[in-house]
């Protein structure tokens, strides 16, 4: 199984993750690192790499942002090239609900995944 690591500004992962569990009826397995506003971006990319060394298993890591060239994405591209894991940003709640249900993927196809299953998410009515 492809580990999942949610980088987000503080509160959004745990967030997320919680409706996901309530979605799903389960716990899930997933890494959530918040990024508090004014947080020192080098202590946050020691902790965010501690993270992803510790989430990723024997498949790797995919990574999932909430803000393309916010602080959490900025850290988790810096992160995520020490070890050539896919990032994505724009998470939402389809987003997320998609890679977990297909964690038993590869990360790179997991990750292709993720933003098939954000774009599946947004519904213009």
């Amino acid at each position: 199984m492809t580990g999942i690591v949610l980088v987000t500004h503080a509160g959004l992962g745990e967030s997320m993750r919680h409706q996901a569990e309530v979605i799903l009826g389960r716990m899930i397995q997933l890494t959530t690192v918040s990024i508090s506003y004014g947080a020192d971006p080098d202590s946050a990319l020691i902790e965010l790499v501690g993270a992803l060394t510790i989430s990723a298993d024997t498949d790797g890591a995919v990574i999932l942002t909430d803000l393309p060239g916010a602080t959490p994405h900025n850290l988790a591209v810096k992160a995520a090239e020490r070890h050539a894991m896919p990032v994505v940003s724009g998470l939402n709640l389809p987003m997320l609900l998609k890679v977990i249900n297909h964690s038993d993927k590869p990360p790179t196809e997991l990750a292709a995944l993720a933003g098939m299953g954000g774009h599946q998410g947004i519904v213009n009515t």
